[in-house]
């Protein structure tokens, strides 16, 4: 199932069926995203990554969900 939406500009949305996994989505997304303007701003072509790549990456986010827990607390306990 899919969680992120973007809308042509409008921005992102993320959903997810836990607040913390989607919050923890956005955040990567956001870094993510960072990090490809600054690869395009090389002007230099850029390697596509594998679609098995992307599926490994992909089922090894959903594996780790813990840490999307621990660090939604943390941020909740600093917020406090």
């Amino acid at each position: 199932m899919k969680h992120t939406v973007f809308l042509g500009n409008h921005g992102v949305v993320v959903c997810n069926n836990r607040i913390d996994y989607a919050y923890d989505d956005l955040y990567f997304l956001e870094r993510a995203c960072s990090a490809e303007v600054l690869a395009r701003s090389t002007r230099l072509d850029l390697a596509t990554v594998s679609e098995d790549i992307c599926e490994k990456v992909a089922m090894q986010v959903d594996s780790e969900r813990l840490q999307s827990e621990l660090f939604f607390k943390a941020l909740g306990r600093k917020l406090s």
